[in-house]
């Protein structure tokens, strides 16, 4: 298509954007004489008879929605097999441009935020998921109010039961579970894994809109869509208090709550969220105009330790210093793991010896940008412990003095990390500090995976098999997996090589889980486990497993 065609009585102007539905046109309504946007879709879409039928019944579903922040569908059409749709053109940029990588002003936020919430609590009253909220999909007019767009592509949900007519017809129409919809970064969890979506997957989307305006960042980024996915499902954004101060602690609390990855504890309703976006903007408007709405210097801090008395300790310690802030205190390793996850702080204050889950277990499932301190009574992981992640190393019992040296070292990490002024040193990752510290003969007996909220423990005599995938391996065990983010020579520095062999560069195998070694072509070999699972065999494995095996 180009400039001057014309389909139905609609002129083509200009392109304004492509996406990969299709490519969305200025164009001019030549019977009303009045500018349009025109969404014309790709032809592998348009000649796909089932995907027509679904289109056409949610765009005439979400034609009947008519509120002031939301772009109307006019008509959508089909002229020469060519399907497109008739939208209202908004005039001003797109969220997108507005942002430019800047944080929008605090007052900014809130007053598009509760726009755009408005706007979804509108169409969800009426049965209708965006399912695609993201930046260019909200334009912002002159006047500064936000347009929501793109409702065509929204999904309908099944009428009540006393309302359905055909269920069967109507099902059919719906997008079903198992299909992966949107753009990957602003997805909800459960649409990123093809599960059936409500309107709290919406809440999630907004949540990443928010903290999008708030930082100028996306909450999830990546350099490719599995990338992103691992950290949608695995990983919490960076704290937004790094990355603008002038984001108030309440804001803050919002945005994390719409990015609750467990529906159930997010906001249940996009009215819920505007409202407390209305309030926060009329209970503090001097203190958001002025940017005092989070300390500058505050260094969020939380300390982990199974003893109470170590405990208590620290703390005393740390109230002379006013700019730390201790957030919460933890006994164990799984109750640090998830509060870490939780309040995102600046610093910890890490234990090695604990019940559950030890320091270097603790480092391995916690975001690598928080500045870690080790308090322990034990010194012989000291000297690796200042080569890895680790801030400073406090031997127990230690003075007030030697405590500031620690916090000293802490605020310039802190400070670095704001103000990427400086690349920090790449710490060594935590598995290979957890080795190095500990003892040849002293070897691990399990391997620690993050999922969401949940920790879980793989103890090594149950694991099968690992596989490498890019920056990340998946650990097989008992007919389950875990993707844990790691490379395979890592974990492979850490198992005794007597019973796991690298017999891949991508598979590494417990040789009691090997039944048999079969040729497979001329040249190569599988393994095949006792479960009839095949792996691949190189010839340098293939010389490790007949040495270990005889």
């Amino acid at each position: 298509m180009q400039p001057g065609d014309q389909i139905s009585h609609y002129r083509v102007l200009e392109q304004l954007g492509s996406g990969g539905m299709g490519a969305v046109w200025l164009a001019e309504d030549i019977r009303l004489q009045r500018k349009v946007a025109l969404k014309v879709l790709l032809a592998k879409v348009a000649e796909d008879a089932v995907a027509r039928e679904r289109f056409a019944r949610e765009a005439r579903a979400a034609s009947a929605l008519s509120h002031p922040n939301i772009a109307h569908l006019y008509e959508i059409g089909d002229e020469n097999g060519v399907f497109f749709l008739v939208m209202e053109y908004v005039e001003g940029e797109s969220l997108q441009q507005r942002v430019k990588d800047h944080p929008l002003p605090v007052a900014d936020i809130l007053a598009l935020g509760a726009q755009i919430a408005d706007a979804l609590d509108d169409a969800h009253s009426k049965g209708i998921i965006h399912r695609d909220i993201k930046p260019p999909n909200i334009m912002i007019t002159p006047r500064g109010h936000a347009k929501v767009l793109d409702f065509g592509l929204a999904k309908v949900l099944p009428p009540k039961p006393e309302e359905r007519l055909d269920s069967s017809a109507d099902t059919r129409l719906l997008t079903s579970a198992g299909t992966m919809l949107g753009t990957a970064q602003y997805m909800s969890p459960e649409q990123a894994m093809g599960r059936e979506v409500d309107t709290r997957s919406d809440l999630f989307s907004l949540g990443c809109l928010l903290y999008y305006m708030a930082t100028g960042r996306l909450a999830f980024p990546g350099d490719t869509a599995q990338e992103v996915l691992a950290k949608l499902l695995q990983s919490q954004p960076e704290a937004i208090g790094r990355l603008n101060y002038e984001v108030p602690e309440t804001l803050d609390r919002i945005i994390r709550k719409c990015l609750e990855k467990d529906r159930e504890n997010r906001y249940q309703s996009a009215r819920e969220v505007m409202i407390d976006l209305r309030g926060l903007s009329r209970e503090a408007p001097a203190a958001l105009s002025s940017g005092q709405g989070r300390a500058a210097a505050a260094i969020r801090t939380v300390i982990v330790d199974d003893e109470d008395l170590a405990r208590g300790l620290l703390r005393e310690f740390l109230r002379s210093s006013p700019d730390v802030t201790v957030i919460a205190e933890c006994a164990n390793g799984f109750e640090a793991v998830k509060v870490i996850g939780e309040t995102k702080p600046d610093l910890v204050f890490l234990d090695v010896q604990m019940p559950k889950l030890d320091g270097f277990e603790v480092l391995e499932l916690i975001d690598r940008d928080v500045a870690v301190v080790f308090t322990t009574a034990y010194d012989q992981y000291a000297m690796k412990a200042f080569d890895a992640h680790a801030v400073d190393y406090l031997l127990k019992p230690f003075s007030q003095d030697r405590l500031q040296t620690a916090l000293g070292r802490a605020r310039s990490r802190i400070e670095q990390q704001n103000a990427k002024t400086a690349p920090v040193a790449a710490p060594v990752a935590a598995p290979e500090l957890a080795v190095a510290a500990r003892s040849p003969e002293n070897q691990p007996q399990r391997l620690v995976v993050k999922d969401g909220s949940k920790v879980h423990i793989i103890p090594l005599e149950k694991l099968d098999y690992i596989e490498a995938q890019d920056d990340y391996i998946a650990l097989h065990s008992e007919k389950r997996s875990f993707l844990k983010q790691q490379t395979i020579s890592s974990v492979e520095a850490i198992l005794d090589p007597q019973k796991f062999v690298r017999i891949h560069r991508s598979h590494i195998v417990n040789l009691e889980r090997i039944a048999r070694i079969e040729p497979y072509t001329k040249d190569s070999r599988v393994v095949v486990l006792k479960d009839g699972t095949q792996l691949p065999v190189s010839r340098s494995g293939y010389v490790r497993l007949k040495e270990l095996l005889g």
